[in-house]
C-alpha cells in the first residue's frame, strides 16, 4: 500500500517533479512481476551482502518502481518495505507489488525517525547522490539507527574515479554529490559504520566449459580492458592512494556494531 499522509512538501521533493521521463529516458523498464513470478529463478538476486536468515525484515530505500525488490522476492525474501519518495514511483511500484508487502510514498529519512532497530538490512541504491553533501552523514546516521545490532546497509552510487565520472555526474540535474571507493568508506565510518567491503565485478576463467564463447562471455573483456586502461592511467600521474575498483558504479556495504540477532 501506499501510505501518503499530507505532509509540507520538503524542498528536495519539489527537484523530483516530472521525474518518470527522465527516468524512462535512462532506460529504466517498469517491472514485469507476472513474468518474474512465472521464471523467478532468472530473477533472483544473489548477492554478498544478503542476509543468511530469509525472514530478515529489508527496506529498499528509494525503491523506484521496485525492480530491486522484485528480486528479493524471486530470492525468497518476503519480508520486504519500499519507500520511495517520488509519488509516480511509488505508485507504480505498489501496483507491480500488489498488496505483497508495503510500499511507503514518504521522504525516507522522515520515515525512518520513528523506526530505530527496525530492520536487519537498508538498500540505498542510487539515492545519495541526490543528497546533499552537507546532509550525507545525518542520513546514513538515520540509516543506522533503523538498524538492528550487526544490521548491515547496502549502498550503489555512481563510481567518481573513472574517466567517465562527469558524464555520471551530470547525467542526471539531481544528481549533487559523488563518491570514489575512499569517500564513500568515510561517509559510512563517520555514520558509525563498521566493516566496509566492496563488491567488485567478477574476472576469472570459467571452469569445464567446452564452449568457447562461453569462456569469452564470461572473461569480460571489455571490463578487463576498463581496468587494465584506468591503472595505466593512475600509474602514469602517479596517482596515490590508487582506486581499486574502475566500475562505473560503487557498491559497498558495512555493518552496524553489535551481534545479529
Amino acid at each position: 500500500m501506499v501510505t501518503s499522509e499530507p505532509k509540507q512538501m520538503a524542498p528536495a521533493s519539489r527537484n523530483f517533479g516530472a521525474y518518470e521521463q527522465h527516468y524512462q529516458r535512462m532506460g529504466n523498464e517498469v517491472c514485469d512481476w507476472e513474468a518474474a513470478l512465472a521464471r523467478p529463478a532468472a530473477f533472483a538476486c544473489r548477492q554478498p551482502w544478503l542476509p543468511s536468515n530469509k525472514e530478515s525484515r529489508i527496506l529498499d530505500f528509494g525503491c523506484g518502481w521496485g525492480k530491486q525488490l522484485l528480486s528479493l522476492w524471486c530470492a525468497g525474501f518476503h519480508n520486504l518495505e519500499g519507500v520511495e519518495l517520488v509519488e509516480y514511483q511509488a505508485r507504480l511500484a505498489t501496483e507491480g507489488v500488489a498488496g505483497r508487502f508495503p510500499i511507503h510514498c514518504a521522504d525516507g529519512r522522515a520515515f525512518l525517525q520513528d523506526r530505530p532497530s527496525s530492520y536487519e538490512l537498508v538498500i540505498v541504491n542510487d539515492v545519495i547522490e541526490h543528497v546533499p553533501r552537507s546532509e550525507t552523514v545525518p542520513l546514513l546516521s538515520c540509516i543506522q539507527r533503523s538498524l538492528t545490532p550487526g544490521g548491515r546497509i547496502v549502498v550503489r552510487t555512481p563510481n567518481m574515479a573513472t574517466l567517465f565520472a562527469a558524464y555520471s555526474r551530470y547525467l542526471d540535474v539531481t544528481h549533487v554529490t559523488g563518491f570514489t571507493e575512499f569517500s564513500i568508506v568515510q561517509a559510512l565510518e563517520q555514520a558509525g559504520f563498521v566493516n566496509p567491503q566492496f563488491v567488485k565485478e567478477y574476472h576469472g576463467w570459467p571452469p569445464r566449459t567446452r564452449r568457447p564463447w562461453i569462456i569469452l562471455r564470461r572473461l569480460q573483456l571489455r571490463e578487463l580492458f576498463n581496468e587494465w586502461l584506468h591503472r595505466k592511467l593512475y600509474a602514469a600521474r602517479g596517482q596515490q592512494p590508487m582506486p581499486e575498483i574502475f566500475s562505473m558504479n560503487l557498491v559497498v556495504y558495512a555493518d552496524k556494531p553489535g551481534q545479529v540477532d
